[in-house]
């Protein structure tokens, strides 16, 4: 019994911390972490702007924005009932979703304007997009002053 209560205490901690995170970053404009230190976007990217516009009711914007951002509340829910999936199958389903996720990333990283991959909202910006690291531009911009 004391082992599950430390690992309840463990969880919330960790949430705590990611939470803490995810708002630091979101404040310090950094955004992704990924995309500031390489330039590229990463698996991820759009996932916020899809729950946001979900929330908005416009299911279409939030498909546009990361077809799979339905998967993450399945993923911490097989992830948090990890102990009564058998182990075979919790492998086999996180296998298959990193393959998911990696493969529309891919496919986003590679279609010039990943909008045409799945269009079914309004025109935004492009979602994915490979550029110069973000702490090198704000580097070049502190300098050319």
């Amino acid at each position: 019994m004391h082992e599950k209560n430390l690992n309840v205490h463990n969880a919330h901690i960790a949430l705590l911390l990611f939470g803490g995170l995810t708002l630091l970053l979101f404040y310090s404009k950094i955004g992704c972490p990924i995309k500031f230190v390489t330039g590229i976007s990463c698996p991820g990217c759009g996932m916020t702007r899809a729950w946001i516009a979900l929330f908005h009711g416009e299911i279409a914007l939030a498909f546009s924005y990361h077809p799979l951002f339905w998967m993450v509340p399945l993923i911490a829910l097989l992830v948090a009932g990890r102990q009564r999936v058998n182990k075979r199958l919790f492998h086999v389903l996180i296998g298959l979703s990193l393959a998911l996720m990696l493969g529309v990333w891919i496919a986003r990283l590679l279609t010039p304007s990943d909008m045409a991959m799945l269009h079914l909202g309004p025109a935004h910006e492009d979602v994915v997009s490979i550029g110069l690291p973000q702490w090198f531009i704000l580097l070049r911009s502190f300098f050319a002053t």
